[in-house]
């Protein structure tokens, strides 16, 4: 071999054994630099982990974050009510547990770790959102609309019919807004409470008009045909009164005329007079004669009447409105929002002066007490079940770690006792929480019978005052 071949083959083992080394720094610096974002995203993880309080009460469980296993937990799923069975791992949960348990049992052997792990993994995503609306609830008792005798001129007294018919309007013009509010809402609840106070000295009914078809001509007949007695004349019911009224939604025409005719229809039978009652927003569109309707009701009996609320009415509307009143020997109120409605009827419409013996049943009897405990007890008890299902998943994680040997006997005893005892301490987050809700309902309850005290202490001083009984 000549001096040149001996150099050139001296600059090529050169240059492979710079490229060889070169390769194994890169190698070693791409292992360091794993090795280093693996630390990294240990502590990440470590240090995410004592972010989870392991305490249970409302606060800390408003503010713990979901699960990583369970962020896709449907709310709906979470709170069905599971009774006595005990619910099984979904099977996706189930084949994502394991890899999850032992990276967890890898990075610490501590068991309160563990613990936070498990909670971190397996929390329920929907504590927030339960104690949220376990804490809005208000109880929803009526308040009772008590007549006041001294707002009615001259203190004459009006007596209660006993019949009372309620002719609701519900035209499309009711799906127009009053104060943010549709104009039927605000009529039905109004209605609702009238009805509650006369039906304790008068049979009621309720009949609904226009609440059929649409307000296109070609619906024209079938909503200026739909006039319908929805609660039947009678003693009145709470609960059958309410269904009746929430049956129906505002749709088409109004046929003023031709619900005035039914209830002449209805009353035609009873010897002591009818009181109607009409709700309207709007004048007859069905091509009938409102105005002779009433006065043919008044002919067949001087003891009948109609009283007429315009609610939210132009001058055009409010002039037939008081012409049909005045026909039907009654009297024509108008309100313009929910607040005058309301106090129309309060101080209009109710009788002036009632039975007082009726008085107590305006406050919440037991049976509505134990329909509102139970309303109110709806998002405890979510959060109970809710809890359980927390239990379980955190008990079939630690028996898979048990199976896998990722954890020792003892440990997994330890672990299932205190899946035990967070369960518990759910339960008494329940309890308390179902406790504050009831005693909301008992205060709401005693303060509406105070007010109902406190009228008839003013309507007994009233009768002594004016030496009478009325």
């Amino acid at each position: 071999m000549n001096r040149h071949s001996f150099l050139l083959l001296l600059l090529i083992s050169f240059v492979l054994s710079a490229c060889s080394s070169e390769k194994e720094n890169v190698t070693t610096k791409l292992t360091a630099n794993e090795v280093v974002k693996k630390e990294e995203k240990q502590d990440s993880i470590l240090e995410e982990l004592e972010k989870i309080n392991l305490e249970v009460s409302e606060e800390i469980l408003s503010s713990m974050p979901p699960g990583k296993l369970m962020e896709d937990f449907s709310y709906e799923k979470d709170v069905e009510e599971i009774g006595n069975n005990i619910p099984q791992l979904d099977p996706d949960l189930k084949s994502q547990l394991p890899a999850q348990l032992e990276q967890l049992t890898n990075e610490t052997g501590d068991l309160d770790t563990i613990k936070k792990g498990l909670v971190a993994l397996l929390a329920s995503p929907h504590y927030k959102e339960i104690i949220k609306n376990s804490n809005a609830y208000q109880p929803q008792f009526e308040e009772p609309y008590l007549p006041d005798p001294t707002r009615s001129e001259g203190g004459e007294e009006v007596t209660a019919a006993k019949n009372s018919i309620i002719l609701l309007d519900a035209s499309s013009s009711m799906l127009l807004q009053a104060d943010g509010r549709l104009k039927m809402d605000i009529a039905k609840d109004a209605v609702k409470s009238f009805a509650q106070t006369i039906g304790q000295s008068s049979e009621v009914s309720l009949v609904v008009y226009g609440h059929k078809g649409t307000e296109l001509d070609e619906d024209k007949f079938e909503s200026c045909s739909a006039i319908e007695e929805l609660y039947p004349m009678g003693k009145y019911s709470k609960q059958e009164f309410h269904a009746a009224v929430d049956s129906f939604d505002s749709k088409g025409w109004t046929p003023l005329a031709g619900a005035i005719q039914k209830a002449a229809d209805m009353s035609s039978g009873y010897l002591d007079g009818t009181t109607i009652y009409i709700v309207s927003d709007g004048a007859e569109t069905c091509d009938g004669d409102p105005i002779q309707a009433s006065k043919d009701l008044a002919a067949k009996n001087s003891n009948n009447t109609i009283n007429i609320i315009g609610f939210d009415v132009d001058g055009k509307t409010e002039n037939q409105l008081k012409a049909v009143a005045e026909a039907g020997n009654g009297e024509y109120f108008k309100a313009d929002s929910p607040e005058e409605l309301k106090n129309t009827i309060q101080y209009e419409w109710l009788p002036s002066t009632l039975n007082l013996a009726w008085a107590f049943t305006m406050a919440p009897d037991g049976w509505e007490m134990v329909d509102e405990y139970k309303i109110g007890e709806q998002y405890p008890q979510q959060l109970w079940t809710v809890g359980r299902r927390e239990s379980h998943r955190l008990r079939d994680a630690i028996t898979i770690m048990g199976e896998k040997n990722l954890i020792t006997d003892d440990q997994q005893s330890e672990l299932r006792d205190w899946a035990m005892e967070r369960s518990e301490a759910m339960r008494e987050v329940y309890t308390v929480m179902a406790k504050k809700n009831r005693d909301k309902t008992d205060v709401k309850s005693k303060e509406i019978r105070q007010s109902v005290d406190e009228w008839v202490a003013k309507m007994n001083a009233l009768k002594q005052e004016r030496g009478d009984i009325w």
